[in-house]
């Protein structure tokens, strides 16, 4: 995949950092209807789930929210891959505060461009500067500001996300067309309430397919 390079992002003691992706349109709030799919024209606010087929073994058995697609590209993170830091441990790499339950979440492992890099999923609306919509109530916020609500546990549902997966232009269409990937809408629960094991497996099933019992005959169930 290849790397966008996100600006104006601020360093903790250790390699964290907070990002602000470029080509992004704060206004451009749509959410792709499902007859969409088949024209590959928006899979923004959707699944990429692995198939069979999948040739690169670092998605084998990921779960992929695109935060946006258009004709310039797409990318998102992946959403059932946490890592041994917390989310607590971040904070306090920023010097601030950690409730025992962000010291108990743990941060995501996003994708392999910039993984020194955090962006903050969460629900709700598009509240700070750096923050824009991707679906109904899902935001992405890129500033330290959202920290101080997760540091006071005033963030219900967030995912702290290290790293994100990026496609050029046309990529992503090419590799679903060559059936790489399998696609479906998402939903709140999956990308927020979830287990973390659980949530590719919930996703196949939002498909009506067993990943070890069917045959692709296209990139859409």
């Amino acid at each position: 995949m290849i790397s966008i390079k996100p600006a104006h992002s601020f360093t903790t003691h250790k390699p964290c950092k907070m990002a602000i992706l470029p080509h992004i349109d704060p206004n451009d709030n749509d959410i792709p209807k499902r007859a969409d799919l088949k024209k590959f024209s928006n899979l923004t606010h959707h699944f990429l789930l692995p198939s069979p087929s999948m040739p690169d073994e670092r998605f084998a058995d990921a779960l992929i929210y695109i935060c946006r697609h258009s004709t310039d590209g797409a990318w998102g993170f992946m959403i059932n891959k946490p890592l041994g830091a917390s989310v607590g441990g971040l904070l306090h790499e920023l010097d601030l505060p950690a409730s025992q339950k962000a010291m108990n979440t743990p941060a995501m492992h996003g994708g392999f461009i910039r993984p020194e890099a955090g962006f903050v999923l969460h629900t709700g609306l598009p509240e700070f500067a750096s923050s824009f919509a991707v679906g109904e109530n899902v935001c992405i916020t890129t500033s330290k500001d959202v920290l101080s609500l997760i540091s006071g546990d005033s963030l219900p549902h967030f995912l702290l996300c290290m790293g994100f997966c990026n496609w050029a232009a046309g990529q992503l269409e090419q590799e679903i067309s060559e059936q790489d990937w399998l696609v479906c809408p998402a939903d709140l629960e999956i990308l927020f309430r979830a287990k973390f094991e659980d949530r590719l497996m919930l996703a196949y099933d939002k498909l009506g397919i067993d990943p070890d019992k069917f045959t692709l005959t296209t990139g859409f169930a």
